[in-house]
């Protein structure tokens, strides 16, 4: 009999742990019925991102949904493998976009001490490194402002209290809707960042453990069953991870 417990996190979801309950519950009843043989499956979901790692050191998870930063920073340390990539509206950011209303602002040397702010600041490294590509220290450069709220940040802009957010491809699509969102540019996009890694934590779970999961996974959002509780997590669908993308990120996030 073999057992497994997932962690899940993400601090741009709105989420919370409270809120969550009953969808990790669909989810754990659903792998209960796929993974026979298993004699318990669990499931965790953390918005604080240090009650995330607290909950991974101490629970010692065997599989995940990691925030791409949160894995970069933990890759290492817990031998994270990639089993699938989540699609979806709030896992899949596509880009980064810095976005101003003043016409003064034109390029990001123009916002050197300027108020950013955004709900994509939990790490900075992985906004310096990987948003920014190593061109600018983005702790330094800006005056960061993390908010859970994207609506947060483009009111700022728009009011002038701060001199640029950063939002994401849906983020950037739905600015334009706002009324004031025709007075909003961009100035800076990243390149393509790598979607919501589902992730095995190599210390915890043993290689067939690992088939099992991520054969559940590529296949639930297809299975009848398995497609409600990808409605319900706003997921799309599974699928099986682009090294390439993964693996210019940690290139990034590393040098």
């Amino acid at each position: 009999m073999r057992s497994a417990s997932a962690a899940s996190e993400s601090a741009s979801s709105g989420g919370t742990p409270e809120n969550s309950k009953p969808y990790l519950e669909q989810f754990i009843a659903y792998s209960q019925k796929v993974l026979t043989g298993w004699k318990s499956v669990a499931m965790t979901f953390h918005q604080d991102r240090k009650a995330a790692d607290q909950s991974i050191l101490e629970k010692k998870p065997g599989f995940g949904m990691l925030d791409v930063d949160l894995f970069l920073e933990l890759r290492k340390r817990e031998e994270l493998v990639v089993l699938a990539a989540v699609e979806g509206p709030i896992f899949t950011h596509g880009h980064l976009h810095v976005v101003v209303k003043d016409p003064a602002y034109k390029t990001l040397e123009d916002l050197r001490g300027k108020v950013l702010v955004s709900n994509h600041l939990q790490s900075s490294r992985f906004v310096s490194k990987v948003v920014f590509d190593g061109k600018i220290d983005a702790e330094s450069f800006f005056k960061l402002q993390p908010s859970p709220s994207p609506m947060r940040g483009l009111k700022a802009v728009d009011r002038g209290v701060a001199a640029a957010t950063l939002v994401d491809d849906q983020q950037l699509a739905s600015m334009k809707t706002l009324p004031f969102g025709a007075s909003l540019r961009t100035i800076y996009s990243s390149t393509a960042l790598p979607p919501t890694p589902f992730v095995a934590f190599g210390k915890n779970a043993a290689p067939e453990q690992r088939m099992a999961v991520q054969k559940m996974v590529l296949a639930m959002c297809a299975d009848p069953k398995g497609a409600e509780v990808c409605k319900s997590f706003q997921i799309i669908k599974f699928s099986r991870p682009d090294a390439q993308v993964f693996n210019e990120a940690i290139r990034r996030y590393e040098k």
